[in-house]
């Protein structure tokens, strides 16, 4: 890799970790309610930064057992409604998919015998026309 390019990586690194440090410390200092999905919001960085970063991963369990909230400040949004959210969102698609499919099946099923059924008419028309050549007849 070119010199430049992982001065640049490390910049990058560098630059993060000082975001999700001070995001860290000012939620502290504020009494704020401390998740990986908080301070990933607040830093403007990804979860998975946080969950593979060792120093941000303790500081953050560590600071997570531990609120203090200010008595004059309301309870932040700790992504946990979104999570809910999320979670109730794919019930509802995995019961909808569920549905989708079964009715599928009927609508198949029910195609199937229509296809038969016209199959057996166009059949025996053909018998009828051969029974009587005499186009008046028909």
């Amino acid at each position: 890799m070119s010199e430049h390019l992982v001065r640049a990586a490390k910049a990058r690194h560098d630059d993060v970790m000082k975001r999700a440090t001070k995001a860290l410390q000012e939620m502290a200092k504020a009494g704020e309610a401390i998740t990986f999905v908080a301070v990933a919001r607040r830093a403007e960085v990804s979860t998975d930064f946080l969950y593979s970063t060792p120093t941000l991963r303790s500081k953050i369990l560590e600071l997570r057992g531990g609120r203090h909230a200010p008595t004059s400040a309301p309870p932040q949004d700790d992504g946990t409604s979104s999570t809910s959210a999320i979670r109730a969102l794919s019930t509802q698609l995995k019961e909808q998919r569920h549905r989708h499919r079964h009715e599928l099946e009927a609508l198949q099923r029910a195609l199937a015998a229509a296809h038969g059924e016209n199959l057996k008419l166009r059949r025996r028309l053909a018998y009828l026309d051969d029974q009587h050549p005499d186009p008046e007849v028909r």
